[in-house]
């Protein structure tokens, strides 16, 4: 059984693992500039695909959605139980979305959440993955693909009886996303405000 030590080092390596900025040091890499001073700021692969480029996109987005694999499967393969891949999984995420190495300012976290979904459900994330991708494409709005694949994961979760842990486990991990979606949103909201004032809200970019 896991004791006490045992999760708070589970907690604290999953953080500082989903905290390694992948965006950051693929844009200085291939740049040499910092992402957060380019097109929306956000160190995310989105943000990284459309103003570094394609390839350099893709490769910041596996190596998110590989940082929440590795976390669970780690986690797993070491037997330390269903409270500690709970436990490493919402650490990694938040380590992601919040990273300690670029002033607890991250990405929005949906990358590193597919790979702890791939990990878990490999059956059922291609089908949240390709339901995602059809609805992004069709819509033309990332946020609306990744919200539909969010749903499908979290529907596949509960229809295919994974258990409590797993369903409660994706429900929180989609609630963060959410609070990172909103959170952003906000302050690009406070920021817009202070620069051209309130009637810049209404005004077209």
């Amino acid at each position: 059984m896991i004791t006490f030590a045992g999760y708070t080092a589970v907690l604290l390596s999953a953080y500082l693992a989903g905290s390694v900025p992948s965006a950051y040091l693929v844009t200085r890499l291939i740049k040499g500039e910092d992402i957060r001073k380019i097109g929306s700021g956000n160190p995310g692969a989105l943000n990284v695909f459309r103003h570094v480029g394609p390839r350099a996109g893709l490769a910041v987005l596996g190596i998110d959605a590989a940082k929440g694999a590795a976390v669970v499967l780690t986690i797993g393969a070491l037997g330390l139980g269903h409270g500690a891949i709970f436990a490493g999984a919402l650490a990694v995420v938040v380590g992601h979305n919040w990273p300690v190495f670029l002033g607890f300012r991250g990405g929005k976290g949906a990358a590193a959440v597919f790979g702890i979904s791939f990990a878990l459900l490999p059956l059922w994330t291609p089908l949240g993955i390709g339901l995602a991708l059809a609805a992004g494409a069709a819509t033309r709005s990332f946020i609306f693909g990744v919200g539909v694949g969010i749903v499908a994961i979290n529907v596949a979760t509960i229809a295919t009886s994974q258990g409590t842990d797993r369903i409660v486990l994706c429900l929180l991990l989609s609630v963060l996303i959410v609070a990172t979606h909103y959170a952003i949103a906000y302050r690009a909201v406070v920021a817009s405000v202070r620069q051209r004032g309130i009637w810049g809200l209404f005004e077209p970019e």
